[in-house]
């Protein structure tokens, strides 16, 4: 399978911006450093949410209208900055302030990574699993990054080194340092012209993300996707909180999340050959109700060995459907409002996040085992009553160009 070097500096690039070495110590960051309950912490990511949701359709525009390369810089910048001034924050109007800061980098990358890797990669060949092989190791080296730093963020915290409460702001300052880094790597990337779009921004947007609902089999695999990337997310926030109640070392987070990130590393770099083995609609299935059958299995047995397979089941699940789901949707749209489709893509994906935050917030502090049960219910509900998949085996030949007019997302069951 052949790679350019713009392939390679975006891998490294998703590397260094995923050295996330905060990453298994959020919660205690909350509930320690800074005294919150599980309500104020899920509030400020609601909140959070809240902004990415205002900031996804206009970042979108800009990646379409003024290039990928552009936003990604822009977005890794403030994204970077903010994570260094939360490492120092203290006051909840702060982090809100912070918040929304961090909330324009990361729309400005959203949605435009992804459609530069998938534009480099066709542009290398046509064919449906290379290109998802090629999503999936960008994948694979974020992944990898995390892997890196979740145990030497958490090993560093607990080390004496600082203070406990000094060690988890200072994990913050040094994810942030190292996406400030990963900036250097774009100033080479290279990317291809694209047409020049003269329409207002607001009607781009908004055409862009009524694109997502264009056809029956597109609305259902964006709903599906949004949905169950959400439900899925939530247990990266659950699992800290879930082992905390189960007196679980801190020091041991790390290597719990360096853990499920290795086998989702090894899923990733393997999603080209697992695609070719499973139709679409298999595939979409099955990783959207092993989810919901871990969260309700970790829910009703609140013990060590139980919650740790449904940790690695949940987030290796959502790994591996990123790439695929990634390339379907890639797949049904055009070049031309691709970055701002994503990021509509995203903003459905934040309506969810940010309802169930609330929800997670006020059930986590009552009981852990009770939200993970509620998740649980919900994502089997959405597994079979959203259900996408209806076409041939993506891995076939295409009989048109992806996003051409007339082509459809090729998934399977429509024989």
């Amino acid at each position: 399978m052949k790679e350019t070097t713009n392939l390679k500096l975006l891998y490294a690039f998703n590397f260094l911006k995923s050295l996330h070495f905060f990453g298994a110590l959020s919660v205690p960051f909350y509930t320690i450093r800074l005294g919150f309950t599980y309500t104020h912490m899920f509030s400020l990511e609601a909140i959070f949410s809240v902004l990415l949701f205002f900031f996804e359709i206009p970042t979108g525009v800009v990646a379409d209208k003024f290039g990928r390369r552009i936003s990604l810089f822009l977005g890794s910048v403030l994204f970077g900055a903010s994570f260094v001034l939360y490492g120092f924050a203290r006051t909840y109007p702060v982090l809100v302030i912070i918040q929304a800061t961090c909330a324009l980098g990361l729309s400005l990358m959203s949605g435009a990574d992804r459609a530069l890797v998938y534009e480099v990669s066709r542009a290398i060949d046509d064919d449906a699993a290379n290109i998802a092989a090629r999503n999936g190791r960008y994948d694979s080296f974020g992944t990898a990054g995390m892997l890196a730093a979740f145990p030497i963020g958490s090993v560093f915290a607990t080390s004496g080194i600082l203070s406990y409460t000094q060690a988890l702001g200072a994990v913050f300052v040094a994810t942030g340092a190292s996406m400030l880094i990963s900036v250097l790597l774009l100033i080479r990337v290279r990317e291809n012209p694209r047409p020049v779009l003269t329409e207002h921004p607001l009607a781009l947007g908004i055409r862009g993300f009524l694109t997502l609902f264009r056809s029956r089999d597109l609305a259902l695999l964006s709903i599906n996707t949004a949905v169950i990337s959400s439900f899925t997310f939530l247990m990266f926030w659950l699992y800290q909180s879930l082992l905390m109640e189960m007196n679980f070392p801190v020091a041991g987070f790390g290597f719990v999340a360096a853990a499920f990130n290795a086998l989702g590393m090894v899923l990733l770099f393997n999603v080209g050959t697992i695609r070719k083995k499973l139709s679409d609609r298999t595939f979409l299935l099955a990783t959207s109700v092993l989810p919901g059958i871990l969260y309700l299995v970790a829910g009703l047995f609140p013990v060590i060995p139980v919650a740790l397979i449904a940790i690695m089941g949940v987030t290796a699940m959502r790994f591996i459907r990123a790439p695929v789901t990634a390339t379907l949707i890639n797949d049904g749209i055009g070049d031309e409002l691709r970055a701002t489709v994503l990021s509509g893509l995203s903003m459905l994906e934040r309506i969810v996040t940010t309802g169930f935050y609330f929800v997670v917030g006020f059930l986590s502090d009552r009981s852990v085992p009770l939200a993970l049960l509620v998740i649980g219910v919900l994502t089997l509900l959405v597994s079979f009553l959203v259900r996408p998949g209806r076409g041939r085996r993506t891995h076939q030949a295409r009989t048109s160009h992806p996003g051409a007019p007339g082509s459809e997302i090729v998934t399977s069951g429509d024989i």
